[in-house]
Order: C-alpha cells, then sequence, then structure tokens
C-alpha cells in the first residue's frame, strides 16, 4: 500500500479526489434513479431500460466534443455550464415523466440531460499525468478506479435512500443538485483551474487519429455493455423479486467487487506487460460474471455481484493508463472523453438491450449478455499498440 501512501501524501491530490468523488455521484445515481422513475409512471421495465439508455447516449454522444473544447478553453467553466444545464433538463425530465408524456418526448429529454453532463471523469483522467510521477501512475489510475466503484456504492445506496422516504422523483432531482455541488467544489480546486490549454487555442476534434486509441476505445464500449446489462440485471432482478429497495444493494455488491480487485491490482507489483494484463481481465470479467445467471434469490446475487465486480476496476484502470500513454499531450482530455463515451455508450447499449432482452425472455438474459460483451472485446485487444511508459511521461511533460 506505500503506492497509495505517496500518492494521497498530496493535499491537492486529497482534495481533488474528494471533489470528484461528489461531483460524479450523479454518474451513479442518475442511470438508477431515471430507471425506477420511468418504472414508477409507466410501469414498464422495458420503458425504464431504454430511457436510462437514452440518457447514456446523449452523454457519450457529446462529451469528446466537450472534451476537446475543455483542452481549448480550459475546464472549470465547461464544466460549471454543463452540470447547471444539465439540471434544468432533468427537472424537465422529471415533470416530464410524471405528466405521462409520450416516452419518445421522455426520451429526448433524457438524451438531452445526458448530453449536458460535465466530463468530470476525463477532467480528472487527464490531469493525472502532470500531479503524478510516471511510477506513481499505475497507482493514481487504480485509485481512480477504485474511488469511482465507490460512488457506485453510495450512489445507489443514496437513491435507495431517497426511496425510503420519498419518490424516484426526488432521487433524480438530489442526483442533479449534488452534481451542481461537486462540480463546484471540483473546478474551485488549483489542479482544474491550471489545467494546460492547447497552444493551438483552435477547437477541432483529433484524439482519435492518434494509432491504437480507436481499438482501445472499442474495448472501453465491450467494458461498459458488460457493465450495463449487469447493473440492469440486478436492478431488474430485484424488481422482479418484489424487493425494488434491494437494486441499490445489490448495485453496491458489484461495486464492492469491484473496489477489492482495484485496490489488490494497485497495490500489486505487476511482471506481466500492460497489455497483456488488460487482455486477461476480459477473460476474468466472463468468468466472474457467469455466477449470475443462476441468480434467484437476493442472499445469492450478492455474493455472486460481488464475484462479478471484482475485474472490474482492474480491467477500468489498465485502459486509463493505456489512454494516457497513447494520446497526446494537447488532446489528452478529449483522449479520455473517448474511451469514457465509449463506455458510456456501451452502458446506455448493455441498458437498453438488456431491458429489451429482459422484457422478451427474463432478467437472467442480461446476464447472458453481461458474458458475452468481454469476451467479443477481448477479440479487438489484439489492435492495441501500447508505446509504454516513456510515451506516457514524454506527454506529461
Amino acid at each position: 500500500m506505500n503506492a497509495y501512501a505517496g500518492l494521497l501524501a498530496s493535499p491537492d491530490v486529497r482534495r481533488l479526489i474528494l471533489a470528484s468523488t461528489i461531483a460524479r455521484l450523479p454518474a451513479a445515481m442518475l442511470p438508477l434513479a431515471i430507471l425506477l422513475l420511468v418504472v414508477e409512471t409507466s410501469g414498464s421495465i422495458a420503458a425504464g431500460g431504454l430511457i436510462a439508455g437514452a440518457f447514456g447516449l446523449g452523454r457519450a454522444a457529446v462529451s469528446p466534443p466537450v472534451g476537446a473544447l475543455i483542452d481549448r478553453a480550459g475546464q472549470p467553466r465547461v464544466l460549471i455550464v454543463g452540470s447547471l444545464v444539465q439540471a434544468v433538463f432533468v427537472v424537465l425530465l422529471v415533470t416530464a415523466a410524471r405528466a405521462h408524456v409520450n416516452l419518445v418526448a421522455v426520451g429526448a429529454v433524457a438524451v438531452a440531460a445526458g448530453a449536458a453532463s460535465p466530463p468530470v471523469q476525463a477532467s480528472l483522467r487527464a490531469l493525472w499525468p502532470r500531479l503524478t510521477t510516471t511510477a506513481q501512475r499505475d497507482a493514481a489510475y487504480s485509485f481512480d478506479a477504485t474511488s469511482q466503484e465507490l460512488i457506485w456504492i453510495f450512489g445507489p445506496l443514496l437513491v435507495a435512500a431517497t426511496l425510503g422516504i420519498s419518490s424516484a422523483a426526488t432521487a433524480v432531482l438530489a442526483a442533479a443538485l449534488v452534481g451542481c455541488l461537486g462540480v463546484g467544489l471540483f473546478a474551485a480546486t488549483p489542479a482544474s483551474r491550471d489545467a494546460p490549454r492547447s497552444a493551438s487555442g483552435r477547437f477541432a476534434l483529433g484524439a482519435l487519429n492518434v494509432a491504437g486509441l480507436r481499438p482501445l476505445v472499442a474495448t472501453s464500449a465491450g467494458a461498459g455493455f458488460a457493465w450495463g446489462a449487469l447493473s440492469f440485471g440486478v436492478s431488474a432482478l430485484a424488481v422482479q423479486l418484489g424487493q425494488r429497495q434491494a437494486s441499490g444493494f445489490l448495485l453496491a455488491a458489484l461495486s464492492a467487487g469491484s473496489i477489492t480487485g482495484g485496490l489488490a491490482y494497485g497495490a500489486w507489483t505487476w511482471r506481466s506487460t500492460l497489455i497483456t494484463r488488460y487482455r486477461a481481465l476480459f477473460i476474468a470479467c466472463t468468468v466472474a460474471a457467469a455466477p449470475m445467471l443462476f441468480a434467484t434469490s437476493i442472499a445469492f446475487a450478492l455474493p455472486a455481484g460481488f464475484l462479478a465486480g471484482l475485474p472490474l476496476a482492474p480491467l477500468y484502470a489498465a485502459s486509463y493508463v493505456l489512454t494516457g500513454r497513447i494520446a497526446q499531450r494537447d488532446s489528452m482530455t478529449e483522449a479520455f472523453t473517448w474511451t469514457s463515451s465509449a463506455f458510456a455508450f456501451g452502458v446506455a447499449l448493455g441498458n437498453g438491450i438488456s431491458g429489451v432482452a429482459a422484457q422478451s425472455a427474463g432478467v437472467h438474459a442480461a446476464f447472458g449478455l453481461a458474458c458475452l460483451a468481454p469476451l467479443a472485446a477481448w477479440f479487438v485487444t489484439p489492435l492495441i499498440r501500447d508505446r509504454g511508459p516513456a510515451a506516457e511521461g514524454a506527454q506529461a511533460g
């Protein structure tokens, strides 16, 4: 754990992690809260999955241009404006759903709300090469992935707690409020205020022109699909079993497993190459998710969900390091938004397709998809060309 101790010794790093954790909570709260809101107002699990997927699709589609804008204009202004615009669309979404407006219109508002999501995750990851040494990089990204899983624990638990005293609509609105608060704190940190900008100052999308990033983006989509299918599956399983509030605890079990795996991964000294580990982790995701195919009770699903989560944070951490090594310095935020957006796009597809599959074939179809997606991504990994730690250090320069 010495790697983590060295990383957290800096007050600026601790402040940045705390602020980013609060700012990213809506990413874990909104998909579940929106799903439950639509199920509550429409009575359809499939509709809930599709609207939650629409939110994710909006977020995935717009993040790369926003990331490119951040590279040129800086983080604070872009992030704060995004959080405020998202809050407006979230209010409209709740209003439309409770008024039983046509689902197509609700989906359009969900897309807009997702599109306004401030890319805090990518902004944080773009800062790590400046705040850490090359030797600290694995620990930094592992801790990043692990702290992200805390979001996936506390976010659903906050939704569950809100449901205990109020409604899904209140949970959606609370998520937007938390997001505005967290983004304000993140944008006020010295690291975010001083984030470097592109020397050209010209807006352009160019991160994908770097060799090796495109297949990495594709595999990120596969990882996202697996998470989307798993998260929808456990939520739908809880609804099917008549224990709606248990959905938050099942999602927390997934994240608890991921945290355990992430902490172990970051603390271990690895002899294998990064790309070898990255490939192996996709196979591990398929194997670890397989027991969920047999989940017929909350008691079984909790430990099975923990097991399914174990390879997730290590997989994310490896993806972040690869992105940092491959990306060019003047398009670092954009590069991270591409991998983050691909992940979000995969989550949206996983939610939507799993919703349709669950409606016709039962909730366990979602877990089958969660096993197949990592295998599909594994076939793409040989196309990734890792340029090594030296390249990453040069980009951080």
